[in-house]
Order: C-alpha cells, then sequence, then structure tokens
C-alpha cells in the first residue's frame, strides 16, 4: 500500500467483497490466487445466504460456530445494522468442502447471528455442532506490517466469475488500528474478491493456523467483473486477534462490549449495556450477572482467578465470583455451563447454565424412555419439548432385535457422557451368568439415539447389578457427565464408585470413593437426587434418608476434584413432615440462582398433591434449607404413583421445572409440565401430548432415564 493514501481516503471507496445475486448460478469460490488442495482449510466454510441472493464465505472458530462479515446480513450501504437473532433471510453454511462439485464436508443451516458493534464482524451459530471438522483458533497476537497472512474465501477469482474450488490469495499487512488492519496483495493476483467476505485470513504457525483478520472490504482490482481500469488491490479487514474467542478466558483476560465466547450449548456475551449473560441456543438469557445499565463497562478475569465486572470508570466493581484461583482459566463448557478452574483443573465456581437431558441440543430438556414392547423388542423414545415447555408426542430411534434385550436386567440413567451439549443414555446390564457391562447410547441431533455401545464390563463374581444404583453428574468438573453407582453389598456394607467418563462417551473402570462398613445406611431408605448443590461446577450426590424413627433427613455427598465423594453431610430434618413413602424427591435449580436445590412431591392421605422446595444454602455448603411449599393442586387431580416424573428445565429460561407422563386407569396416557417462576413456585399443569387411544402407550412398560434413581 503507497504510504502517502490515508486509512479513512482507502476505506471511503472500498467494497465490500459480497456476492449478490444477478447471474449466479453456481456456487461462488474465492480470492484470485490459487485454488487449494482438498483437506487444506477446511475450517473455511461458503454461505449461501437467501437461497441464492447473495454468498459470503466464513471461518468456523467452534464446532457450532462461524465467525463471519456483517456486511454479509445487510441489505447494503447505509442499511441498519444486522440485529441479533435469527437471520432475515435462511442461511446455508458448507463446511470442509474445498470443492464445490464434490459431497464433502458438512452443511448446516445458521440459526442464530451475535454482531459486534465496533467492527464488521458476526459470529453465526449452526443448527447444530460440525463433527470432525477442526475449528481455527484465533489469533493471540496482533498483526504486525509487513506480515504476510493468507486468505482463503469463496468469491470470485480473475478468471472466473463462479468458481468450484476454493482459492486462497497472499496480503501483506500495512497498518493496523484498534479495530482494523489495512491490506495488500502480495502481487497484482492477490486480491480480496465480491464472495471473500468473512473468508478467514490466517497465519501458519508451528502448531497450525490461527485466525488473524476476516475479509471485508477491497478495492477489487483484478477480480472479475471490476472495471479492467481498477488494479488497486489494498483491503481493509476487521481484527480477531484482540477479541475474546473460542470458550476460554485465561488469566488476565478482559472482556469489552461484544466479546462473546462460544460452546455448542450456550454462549457468553458482555452485552452493550454491561451486563455479562449466558444464553442459550433458543436466545434465552440462563445467568447473567445483573450488571445492565454500565455501559462501557468490562468484565475481568484476574490473575488472582476471580471473575469480575468493572464499571466504565475502570475501578468500581459491579460484580464479582469471589473465587481464588491463580493461573486458572474461566470456560464455557460444551454442555452449556460457565465455570471457573484453577491452574490444576480443579472446577471452583459454576453460572449452573447446564441443561440436563436435552436429546436434540435446542437448549430445553427432553424426556426419553426405554420402552420394552410386548412382542419382545425394545426402542427408545423420546417426547421433545416446545418453546412454552410442553412435552410433545413421543417418537422412536433405536430399536432393537426381538430378544435383544431384558429390561428387567437394565439400569438406566441418562447425562451428557461426551459433553456435546447433546443427552446420551446409559444403561447398564446384568447377563445370566453374572457378567455385567455398561452401554452408552448417544443422542442424536434429532433428539433420538444412537445404539447402545459397550464399554466397561465386569466377568461374573466381580459385580451384581441388582446391588447398584446407577446415577449421572459431571462429578470431576471436566465438561463430561459421569456415571456415580451406590454399591450395596450383600453384608451390609456401602460404597460408592465413580465411572468417569470419556470424550467418545464411554467409560472408564470404576474408581471407589466413601463407603460405609458400620450398617447405619440401607439403601432401600435413601431416596436420591442428583445436582451441584454447593455451585462448585462438580455435581454431588443427595438424597433424603429415612431413619429407624421415622423422622427423615436430607443429606449430601460432596465431590472433590478427582469425582470421588465424601462423608455425607446432613442438614435439614424432621420427625413431623409426614410420611417418606409419600415423599418423592427431584434435584434442580428452581429458582435460577446457579445451585441445585430439591423439589419434594408429597402425595396427602386425601388425595391432595403438594411440591415443597428444599433450597440449597446460600452459604454454598452444598446443605438445604426448611422446605416452602411451591406448588399445590386439589385431591383427585393426581395420584403420585401414577407418574413419571422428571425434573429439567423444558422451557429453557435458566430455572428447572418438573414434567411427568401420566398413567390413567383407562390406559391413556399424558404429558404434563410445570414450570418454575422466578420466586421458585411452580406454575399449574400444562397439558401436553395425550396418546389417542387406550392402547397407544403403556407406562407400565415405559422407563424414563432420570440422572437419578
Amino acid at each position: 500500500m503507497p504510504a502517502h493514501r490515508s486509512r479513512a481516503a482507502l476505506t471511503a471507496g472500498l467494497l465490500a467483497g459480497v456476492v449478490t445475486a444477478g447471474c449466479l448460478t453456481t456456487t461462488a469460490s474465492a480470492a484470485t490466487g490459487g485454488a487449494v488442495a482438498d483437506t487444506a482449510y477446511a475450517f473455511t466454510a461458503r454461505l449461501d445466504i437467501g437461497d441464492g441472493t447473495r454468498a459470503c464465505s466464513a471461518a468456523l472458530v467452534a464446532p457450532a460456530w462461524l465467525a463471519t462479515s456483517a456486511a454479509c446480513f445487510t441489505e447494503g450501504p447505509g442499511a441498519p445494522e444486522v440485529t441479533p437473532g435469527a437471520p432475515a433471510r435462511k442461511t446455508t453454511a458448507t463446511i470442509g468442502r474445498t470443492d464445490l462439485t464434490t459431497t464433502a464436508g458438512q452443511v448446516r443451516e445458521v440459526v442464530e447471528l451475535v454482531p459486534r458493534a465496533d467492527r464488521d464482524l458476526v459470529l453465526a451459530r449452526l443448527a447444530s455442532p460440525t463433527t470432525g471438522i477442526a475449528p481455527v483458533r484465533f489469533a493471540a497476537s496482533a498483526p504486525v506490517p509487513g506480515e504476510e497472512l493468507t486468505l482463503a474465501g469463496f468469491g470470485r477469482t480473475r478468471d472466473e466469475w463462479a468458481p468450484t474450488r476454493l482459492h486462497t490469495a497472499t496480503l501483506v499487512v500495512g497498518s493496523v488500528s484498534d479495530t482494523t488492519v489495512a491490506l495488500d496483495g502480495r502481487t497484482d493476483t492477490d486480491a480480496v474478491c465480491a464472495g471473500d467476505a468473512g473468508g478467514p485470513l490466517v497465519r501458519r504457525t508451528d502448531t497450525g493456523f490461527e485466525l488473524v483478520a476476516l475479509g471485508s472490504r477491497s478495492w477489487q482490482g483484478g477480480c472479475w467483473g471490476t472495471d479492467p481500469a481498477e488494479t488497486r488491490n489494498e483491503a481493509v479487514s476487521p481484527r480477531t486477534d484482540d477479541i475474546a474467542g473460542g470458550s476460554t478466558l485465561a488469566a488476565g483476560s478482559v472482556l469489552t462490549a461484544g466479546d462473546t465466547l462460544t460452546a455448542n450449548a450456550t454462549r457468553l456475551t458482555l452485552r452493550a449495556d454491561g451486563d455479562l449473560a449466558v444464553v442459550s441456543r433458543t436466545g434465552r438469557t440462563l445467568w447473567s450477572t445483573g450488571t445492565a445499565g454500565h455501559p462501557g463497562a468490562t468484565a475481568r478475569f484476574t490473575g488472582g482467578g476471580n471473575l469480575t465486572v468493572v464499571d466504565a470508570d475502570g475501578t468500581t466493581v459491579l460484580w464479582e465470583s469471589g473465587t481464588t484461583a491463580p493461573g486458572g482459566t474461566a470456560v464455557l463448557q460444551d454442555r452449556g455451563d460457565f465455570v471457573i478452574r484453577d491452574a490444576d483443573g480443579v472446577s471452583r465456581w459454576s453460572a449452573g447454565t447446564v441443561v440436563r437431558h436435552d436429546y436434540d441440543g435446542d437448549g430445553r430438556s427432553d424426556l426419553a424412555a426405554w420402552y420394552d414392547h410386548g412382542d419382545g423388542h425394545d426402542s427408545l423414545q423420546t417426547l421433545l419439548a416446545g418453546a412454552d415447555g410442553t412435552l410433545g408426542q413421543p417418537f422412536p430411534s433405536y430399536s432393537s432385535a426381538v430378544g435383544s434385550w431384558n429390561a428387567a436386567n437394565m439400569r438406566f440413567t441418562t447425562g451428557d457422557y461426551d459433553g456435546d451439549g447433546r443427552g446420551d443414555m446409559a444403561a447398564l446390564y446384568g447377563y445370566s451368568d453374572g457378567s455385567v457391562r455398561l452401554f452408552t447410547a448417544l443422542g442424536k441431533a434429532d433428539g433420538g439415539f444412537a445404539a447402545p455401545v459397550p464399554s466397561w464390563e465386569a466377568r461374573p463374581g466381580g459385580w451384581t447389578a441388582g446391588n447398584m444404583t446407577l446415577h449421572s453428574g459431571d462429578f470431576d468438573g471436566d465438561g463430561r457427565d459421569d456415571i456415580a453407582a451406590w454399591y450395596d453389598y450383600d453384608n451390609g456394607d456401602d460404597r460408592l464408585f465413580t465411572f468417569a467418563a470419556n470424550a467418545t462417551g464411554g467409560f472408564a473402570a470404576p474408581v471407589p470413593s466413601w463407603s460405609n462398613t458400620a450398617n447405619d445406611w440401607n439403601r432401600d431408605n435413601l431416596k436420591f437426587v442428583v445436582g451441584d448443590f454447593d455451585g462448585d461446577g462438580r455435581d454431588d450426590l443427595g438424597g433424603l434418608y429415612r431413619h429407624a424413627d421415622g423422622s427423615m433427613r436430607t443429606y449430601s455427598f460432596l465431590t472433590d476434584a478427582t469425582g470421588g465423594f465424601r462423608p455425607a453431610l446432613g442438614s435439614w430434618g424432621s420427625a413431623t413432615f409426614g410420611d417418606w413413602n409419600r415423599t418423592h424427591v427431584y434435584a434442580g435449580d428452581f429458582d435460577g440462582d446457579g445451585r441445585d436445590d430439591i423439589a419434594a412431591w408429597y402425595d396427602y392421605a386425601d388425595g391432595h398433591d403438594a411440591v415443597h422446595v428444599l433450597r440449597s444454602s446460600t452459604t454454598k455448603a452444598g446443605v438445604f434449607e426448611t422446605p416452602y411449599q411451591a406448588y399445590t393442586t386439589a385431591a383427585g387431580n393426581f395420584t403420585h404413583a401414577d407418574m413419571r416424573v422428571v425434573p429439567g428445565d423444558y422451557d429453557g429460561d435458566g430455572r428447572d421445572d418438573l414434567a411427568a407422563l401420566y398413567g390413567y386407569s383407562d390406559g391413556k396416557v399424558r404429558a404434563f409440565t410445570w414450570t418454575s417462576r422466578a420466586d421458585g413456585g411452580l406454575n399449574g399443569a400444562a397439558p401436553g401430548w395425550a396418546s389417542a387411544t387406550t392402547t397407544g402407550w403403556d407406562i407400565g412398560r415405559s422407563t424414563f432415564l432420570r440422572s437419578a434413581n
């Protein structure tokens, strides 16, 4: 770039590198440089906006997220800025397909846009995460004058209006501002062309590519369709090295307005009004710091491991996590939780934003059941939740051959075992020879399940399936749910084992932790729950215990950094609350404070029912407070024995709810949802799907998947 040309003069004349409709009939390709190898720059995506109305390029920066030019989604110069939310026009992304005449790569619809106000950049969320394509990481250092960067894109070339291969160009850094980088083609044949907007500008390092900037505006000299008299190939691009990206904040990181961390299930954004928020795939705010009304505020993850939101004056702390984790990280997990870990990777704090058993990854909990059909075959059935939290008609996915399984020999549980943001199923099978085997059925994008695959097994004589009670939760805080097994030995001893999950959803050999050899616990007197009761980012095991004198008491088995369990902590208890047999407990964050509580459904002798909630203590000690009544219903409306209740966030608002399938005396069934309110109460039962006939669904043949059993 000539030294005498000012940035203002350059920018004023540049054209956005967006291909708009005309005689475009096939997919556009990239910059005026050469075509690339089939596997090179696989993180580059091609965007089709408005069914051929326009075309752009993009960079895959996380399995479910693209970074691209905001200009791709505006209607031209002077048009309103991009509105956060769903694109105004249908947008389809093709990722990992360097040759557009093939079927390689993956195709996803773009369902959400998260624009930045300070530069030509928008993050675009995909309808479902990509698999097997490595995202490009954001650069950690600024571009420097004279540095050469490579642009990959799907725009025009010198000779082709609509090439069929991904192309690259080499651009040289001229100058760098706070938000942009000025570039010049290394040769006359290197330029940013129409269709290259949003394409990745990368530097090559010893550890791979880094995303430094994105294609945006240029003179388009030498590009097909440009006036031959135009020979300038300078460009201006938005920087990506100085924004928060990926899913992790290192110690010392600072977020400014618009900075966003991305994961499969959620995103973390510092909004322009100063509020730091975790937002679900449905666009609902699951958690925030409550610091809106402070434009110019920044979020800072200090060297000491304390996450803070600081006012625009640079000194006033508006909110803080209160954590001490020197050298630690703040991580947005693919399953949706935002956690702070210390330098050893131990979880110290959590926003509590996991949406449990979300089988289709849409940001709302769903129901699933193993159905034991009368003809001897078995299937997995899913009831997806709608925006209002009500449940739809069940549909089958995995279906077995006759005689493959015997549900009576199985112990079920559910969790996100591979940490991808979709719930999975696990089942322990006890064989007639005394051996046991643990299976995982991974969740699929449509909410169904793949066929169960075995991982751990034990030979005859080692374990007895009937002695094991399975529970699921992220007990070690690594972002994947594990399995805890309460083992009730024949001699009266008890022990807790943890099966740690791996990246593929399988399980390692069990590791023991807490044990009881004093015969002072009886599994049959303990009703279990699972949740993060102390808010440290690791799930715990809890329960309501019936003592010999008829009194009941809540207990918590908190987890340590290894996923093991500590001795039980007792908290609320009562000799007068009622009958333990009529009390049924479920865990969830019913008030949205980031810590899980216990909801106790009580089936009164006179026929009426009520739900009492025991909040987890604000001391974050993992214990429970005195219960309050959250819901009541008149006699005759419900009988708990005819219900299959599963807690979860069915409307995706960041607070857990209750849902159930109800079996009537005539054989019909109906789904109900009790959504939670901001005050921790529950709304009345909202009906969902109902069977049309008395033979459509036998509730006695269905085992609904729960994290606690």
